[in-house]
Order: structure tokens, then C-alpha cells, then sequence
């Protein structure tokens, strides 16, 4: 296992490590470790026992759920400068998702052990925590609604808004038609249907296997219209 080699003045800069009073941020960062892991590397095991949080510094991942019957869910996109694998550090449960590297990642993994330690003994650090995983709690809650209460259509122009980045003026849209369709709970082909009809009408187009977002604005308005319950600006959820 390699060694963290990481600045820790950066460190210091992520929320979770930033509460910590320096003899705590002294003892986690030599407990810290870093490890890296390739595109679709499976960093996280469903069942497995929860024994540390990972902290991405590069890449992303998904969050999954199995239905044991060869179907998953993509309950989360996780990017740079977040954690993940929290659940079960608290209360000693298996973990119910899987996690895998949807890009080559760079990962701080931080004992569970080291880590109680330290938000047991620094409520700013409990709350940072707490805060993040609140938040996705929330988020998970509208993304049941939005599989409830949108149809297809609504729930892909979603998922190619909520997974796409700015790239030189351009939405570029990082995932396929089969994430997409993990993430919105339909099948692949009729996601590719959407997906054809909505390069059509010139909502969207193709470059090579990545999709571009012409008219995000007309993909947002399709979403908004199946169903009410639009998210709060991001500083009203803390």
C-alpha cells in the first residue's frame, strides 16, 4: 500500500479535514492512505464490512445498487474533493452499495477507526460530515420522486443535465446510454430511443460516443414539467 505523499496544506482545505484541530489532522494524516484504482475498478463491495471512508482527490465513481438478478441502479455520481463509503461507519453495517471507478481515480482511505476518533471528540467535524451525507440523503429523496412521479423522457433530459460538466462552452455529458439508464431505472433500448429523439428535435447531439447538450434549457423545462420538486440552491442546503 502506498503512502500518502499529498500536501497537507491542500488537505487542509477539504471540509471534512478542515475542522480538525492539528493534533487530530496530525494523527489521520498518518493514518491516512493513498491508493489509486483504474477506470472501472470495483473500489467498494455490497455486503462487505464498512472498515474506512475513501476521499477522492482525481477521477469519479458511481454508487450502485444490485438487484441480485443481474439489473443495478446508479444511486450517485461522486466527483473530486467528496468522500464516500460513509454509510455503515457509524453503526458497524455491511454496505449496501457497491462502488465503482467510473474514471482512474486517486483516493485517500482513512481507517474507521482514526476517523471516529476524530468526530467524536470534534462536533465541527461531526457536522461537516453530517451536512454531506444530509444532502445526498435529500438528494436521494427527489431522485424516488423523479422515478415516481416523471416519465422516461423527463427522467433522461434530468440525468443528462445532473451528469454533464462545461467543456469550452459546450454540456458535455460523461456517461452512455446504459449509465443513464441504471440511473433512471429504464431499459437501454428505450433510453436510446430517447436519447434519438431528442437529437431530432436538436436538443442534443453526438460527439463520437459522447453526447453534447445543445438546448439545456429546453431538456430543463422538459424535466420541471413532470414533476414539482425542484432542489434548493446548493448554499440554502447547508
Amino acid at each position: 500500500m502506498v503512502r500518502l505523499s499529498y500536501n497537507p496544506n491542500v488537505l487542509r482545505s477539504f471540509a471534512l479535514f478542515s475542522a480538525l484541530t492539528d493534533s487530530q489532522f496530525g494523527t489521520l494524516l498518518a493514518a491516512l492512505q493513498h491508493r489509486s484504482f483504474p477506470a472501472r475498478t470495483r473500489i467498494i463491495h455490497a455486503g462487505e464490512n464498512a472498515d474506512g471512508l475513501y476521499v477522492l482527490i482525481a477521477g469519479r465513481v458511481k454508487v450502485i445498487f444490485h438487484d441480485g438478478d443481474g439489473r443495478e441502479l446508479i444511486a450517485a455520481s461522486v466527483g473530486p474533493n467528496e468522500f464516500f463509503g460513509e454509510v455503515g461507519l457509524f453503526d458497524g453495517r455491511a454496505r449496501a452499495a457497491s462502488v465503482d471507478a467510473t474514471e482512474p481515480c486517486e483516493i485517500l482511505y482513512v481507517p474507521r477507526k482514526v476517523l471516529l476518533d476524530c468526530v467524536e471528540h470534534n462536533a465541527a467535524a461531526a457536522m461537516s460530515m453530517l451536512r454531506t451525507v444530509t444532502d445526498r440523503l435529500d438528494d436521494a429523496y427527489r431522485k424516488m420522486a423523479g422515478l415516481a412521479l416523471s416519465d422516461v423522457y423527463g427522467r433522461v433530459a434530468r440525468a443528462l443535465l445532473d451528469t454533464g460538466r462545461e467543456v469550452e462552452g459546450e454540456w458535455m455529458v460523461d456517461i452512455g446510454s446504459e449509465q443513464v439508464a441504471a440511473m433512471v431505472g429504464a431499459s437501454r433500448e428505450m433510453v436510446s430511443r430517447v436519447v434519438k429523439d431528442m437529437i431530432a428535435k436538436g436538443l442534443v447531439r453526438r460527439l463520437k460516443r459522447k453526447l453534447i447538450v445543445i438546448d439545456r434549457l429546453s431538456l430543463a423545462h422538459r424535466s420541471d414539467r413532470d414533476h414539482h420538486i425542484a432542489a434548493p440552491p446548493h448554499h440554502e442546503r447547508h
